[in-house]
């Protein structure tokens, strides 16, 4: 890693905490002078994000397992999260990437991350998750403790 980083990745969901990270990040980009890279995780498929149905699931819940459907509830999702993260940015001279990533979020940011070259990332410390988030950990927990770069955690 270079003494500073040569991207700033910033994972949003459309939460409060996303969104403040997002404006956060989007200063430090300019003052740095550095893109900024919106990341927004989604599951792999509709297993992964509701299981496997073990009684006869309702008509509207099968809509999600084709994968049409499944695409769209993701790039809709991914799109009210990156147009948050946007308002909140407000008018940025640097560039500004979006990304959508595949799989559970810490795991997907930190293999993103080690997948980019000289990586900073800039994450809020509360994100959709809530009462999981309390029995499971947080998502910016996981993050700051596998990621091999930078990591700065937006309170």
């Amino acid at each position: 890693m270079s003494k500073r980083p040569a991207i700033i990745l910033v994972p949003v969901d459309g939460s409060d905490g996303a969104n403040e990270s997002a404006a956060y990040a989007a200063g430090l980009a300019e003052a740095l002078n550095v893109p900024l890279r919106l990341l927004f995780a989604f599951p792999r498929d509709p297993v992964d994000m509701f299981g496997v149905p073990t009684e006869a699931p309702q008509r509207d819940e099968l809509e999600y397992f084709s994968p049409d459907a499944f695409a769209r509830l993701r790039d809709r999702s991914a799109r009210q999260a990156f147009d948050a993260a946007r308002q909140a940015i407000g008018q940025s001279h640097n560039s500004v990437e979006e990304t959508i990533l595949a799989g559970s979020p810490a795991e997907a940011i930190v293999e993103h991350a080690g997948q980019t070259i000289d990586p900073m990332i800039v994450i809020g410390s509360r994100g959709l998750s809530g009462f999981k988030e309390m029995l499971l950990g947080s998502v910016s927990q996981r993050v700051l403790h596998r990621a091999g770069c930078p990591v700065t955690v937006v309170r």
